[in-house]
């Protein structure tokens, strides 16, 4: 029996030692982090407010870091495909991605996608909120979202409306406000909110309900913003009421953040957060997001997790009685 029990303490105190060693080499390694350029996956196309504004915060990140992060567009989805390679990726700090609100709630939507982003990602930090709106072309009749419910009413199906992708906060809202008063419009979606924006310039369809890469386009004239589907009124553009102001009690889910594959080490994770959080205080970025309506809102990766799973929580009900069809 004591030889037994030497053998074990011996055994523990080679175990405590090697673990030991283990974190001393994880907190080298997070230290000299990073050796080499850093990609991150925007699933999006290029030119839409998510490509530019993380092109702004990379800017700014490369230099806190000290290397080079390149931008990677993966459109497709609702950004679900960058999500989806992301996942699979070594999670040595090398490989990030933009994280939207389509890619989180469209694994409840879309039956072919097979990651979990509470289990398969590492939440790095909330940079903002996307903030969307409602809109008609300068010139349409319709004038109002009870313009546009009467004429789906009239016509079923007949009107479309333009959004960046299936299971994208925007696309969830309408379905469920169609479902409230009782129409059912056609959804086309594009690649990226610029592509909805244009679909909605050329004709292609009658409205548009897209998070804020329409910000040039309803100050050149070109679009009217009819409502928000913000919890207040947006900065810029107080004459456009809110759905819940319009007696809908509908909110858009926001998201845009950055996230990394299951299992990064902490002290990578903190030296990429706060890369960023100083990125989010720059001009260049701010700039990007007067121009594309988003809302800034930082979160660390600890509350960011929080914010993501509320979403879910939230969400994940509503989506499964949705007819998104």
């Amino acid at each position: 029996m004591k030889i037994a029990t030497r053998f074990t303490v011996r055994k523990l105190m080679l175990g405590l030692v090697g673990a030991g060693f283990l974190a001393s080499a994880s907190a080298a390694a997070a230290q000299e982090f990073p050796t080499r350029p850093i990609q991150l996956v925007v699933g999006y196309g290029a030119g839409g407010g998510t490509d530019m504004c993380f092109r702004a915060l990379a800017q700014t990140a490369s230099k806190e870091l000290g290397q080079s992060i390149v931008i990677e567009n993966k459109p497709g989805a609702g950004s679900s495909l960058s999500i989806g390679y992301i996942a699979r990726q070594k999670p040595d700090g090398y490989n990030v991605a933009a994280l939207s609100t389509g890619a989180v709630l469209n694994q409840f939507l879309v039956p072919s996608i097979d990651y979990d982003v509470m289990k398969d990602l590492t939440p790095i930090a909330m940079v903002a909120q996307y903030q969307v709106g409602l809109l008609v072309r300068a010139d349409s009749p319709m004038k109002s979202l009870d313009d546009v419910i009467k004429k789906a009413k009239e016509a079923p199906e007949a009107v479309a409306f333009s959004t960046a992708g299936v299971g994208t906060p925007q696309h969830l809202t309408m379905v469920k406000l169609g479902e409230e008063v009782g129409v059912k419009w056609t959804h086309a979606p594009y690649k990226s909110g610029i592509e909805a924006s244009t679909a909605l310039v050329r004709g292609d369809v009658e409205v548009m309900a897209q998070t804020a890469e329409w910000v040039p386009f309803v100050r050149d004239g070109r679009l009217r913003l009819l409502n928000v589907f913000t919890e207040s009124r947006m900065d810029g553009f107080p004459d456009a009421p809110t759905l819940v102001e319009a007696g809908y009690d509908l909110v858009a889910p926001s998201i845009l953040g950055l996230v990394g594959p299951k299992g990064m080490d902490p002290g990578v994770v903190a030296k990429i957060d706060g890369a960023f959080k100083k990125a989010i205080d720059t001009d260049e970025f701010r700039r990007c997001a007067d121009q594309f309506g988003l809302k800034t809102d930082y979160k660390d990766a600890a509350a960011f997790t929080q914010y993501i799973q509320g979403t879910i929580d939230k969400w994940a009900p509503v989506i499964k009685n949705l007819d998104t069809k």
